[in-house]
């Protein structure tokens, strides 16, 4: 499925720019990631919060030539590479940490929050830890990511701002995908939020609840993302099994 840059700024409010970067430009060479794809921005939640998210750090406000430098590009472009192959299991954790931070060598912008991440990182179970992490693991796969924000000249106020987003955003995208994924997820053991909040209807209500609770946050910085998450819901509830 084709994202356009009309997609991306009418129903998810991100800017024209950083919208036409991500969807014109060529998937990398010799990237997991993009393995295969054709399209930088295709169909998956994966792809399309790259620039959803680079808009909400535009609107904190980071300068686009600096969010859209080719330099961090490509860095960003390598921490996926590694992330999904750990995800893939065709690498370990630690090799996929060591990695990312081989990439940010000479390039920290902040030292207290990079030594904060790595720590909260090498948990075997991410929990929350300093600035870092929400209640249930299943909510904090992702956070790898986050080493984007040590390639940026953040203040203090936007790295706060940058976390606080990231943990309204991001939820929302794996949410949706377990509410999808509950009755696969749940077969093979694979992390889910509705098991992780109790399983049954009141695992779905809860994590229902937390998606509501998600967008009403990112109503405070992106109103049309927040609300064209939400518009979720009534299809994720076909997704519910009748008899659990």
């Amino acid at each position: 499925m084709f994202i356009s840059v009309s997609q991306l700024e009418g129903e998810m409010g991100v800017n024209n720019q950083i919208g036409r970067f991500f969807v014109d430009r060529k998937p990398p060479e010799n990237n997991s990631f993009w393995k295969g794809k054709l399209l930088y921005v295709g169909f998956g939640n994966g792809f399309v919060s790259i620039p959803v998210y680079y808009d909400i750090l535009f609107r904190i406000g980071m300068p686009l030539n600096i969010l859209l430098d080719e330099k961090h590009i490509h860095f960003m472009e390598q921490l996926m590479h590694f992330a999904i192959l750990h995800e893939k299991n065709e690498i370990s954790q630690p090799e996929e940490l060591s990695s990312i931070r081989d990439l940010l060598n000479g390039r920290i912008q902040n030292q207290q929050y990079f030594e904060e991440l790595n720590k909260y990182l090498d948990q075997p179970v991410l929990k929350p830890l300093g600035s870092f992490g929400l209640k249930y693991p299943s909510m904090n796969r992702a956070d790898v990511f986050l080493y984007i924000l040590c390639d940026l000249p953040l203040t203090d106020l936007q790295w706060q701002q940058a976390i606080r987003y990231w943990y309204a955003l991001h939820p929302c995208y794996l949410i949706i995908d377990d509410i999808r994924d509950y009755g696969r997820d749940k077969e093979n053991s694979e992390e889910n939020i509705v098991i992780d909040s109790g399983d049954g209807p009141e695992g779905f209500e809860k994590t229902f609840a937390e998606l509501q609770k998600n967008g009403e946050t990112m109503k405070e910085i992106n109103p049309l993302i927040a609300q064209f998450l939400m518009d979720y819901e009534e299809e994720l509830r076909e997704f519910v099994p009748v008899n659990i």
